[in-house]
C-alpha cells in the first residue's frame, strides 16, 4: 500500500515498514536511554549524566542515520540500495567511532568520563533499539510472507 505524505512523497510498503520500526527503536531507545539519564543524575552527578548523554547520543545518531537510509534504500533497485546501506555502515562506524575516540580521549573531556556509566548507557540503548525494532517488526503484516492478509480494495502493497 503506497501512503502519499503532505510533500507528496509516496513511500511503498517496505519503505513505510522501515520507518515504522525506525520510530519503534526511537521510542523504546529515547526511554530506556532517558531512564539511565536520571539514573546516572541521581546517582552519580553530572559527571555520570554528561558520560550517559554522550552514550546515548552517538548510538541515537549511528541508528537514526542507518534507519533512515534504509527507508531510502527500499525505494532504490536491490543492488544499489544494499550498496548504500552498507557504505552507510561503515561511513556510520568509522564518523562516530573517531568522534568518539576524540572527544572520550580530550584532555577537557576525559576527566569526566566515567567508562561504567558510559557502557550501561551504550549497551542500554542499543539493546532497546533493537527490542523497539523487532517489536515492530513482529507485529507487521508483509503480503509476501503473510497469507491472511487482504489489502483493502484497490491498494497494492
Amino acid at each position: 500500500m503506497a501512503e502519499t505524505r503532505r510533500s507528496g512523497v509516496v513511500l511503498s510498503g517496505a519503505a513505510r515498514r522501515a520507518r515504522q520500526m525506525m520510530v519503534g527503536g526511537l521510542v523504546l531507545a529515547h526511554a530506556i536511554g532517558l531512564g539511565i539519564l536520571g539514573l546516572a543524575l541521581a546517582l552519580g552527578g553530572a559527571p555520570a549524566a554528561i558520560t550517559v548523554a554522550l552514550g546515548f547520543a552517538a548510538v541515537v545518531i549511528f541508528f537514526s542515520i542507518g534507519q533512515a537510509i534504509e527507508i531510502i534504500a527500499c525505494e532504490l533497485d536491490p543492488v544499489l540500495g544494499m550498496g548504500v546501506a552498507l557504505a552507510s555502515y561503515a561511513v556510520r562506524v568509522v564518523g562516530i567511532g573517531l568522534g568518539m575516540w576524540f572527544l572520550l580521549g580530550h584532555p577537557a573531556v576525559e576527566p569526566v568520563i566515567s567508562r561504567g556509566w558510559l557502557l550501561l548507557a551504550v549497551t542500554g540503548t542499543v539493546i532497546a533499539w533493537v527490542t523497539g525494532v523487532v517489536v515492530v517488526a513482529a507485529r507487521q503484516r508483509v503480503p509476501i510472507y503473510d497469507e491472511e492478509y487482504v489489502a483493502p480494495i484497490g491498494v497494492k502493497d
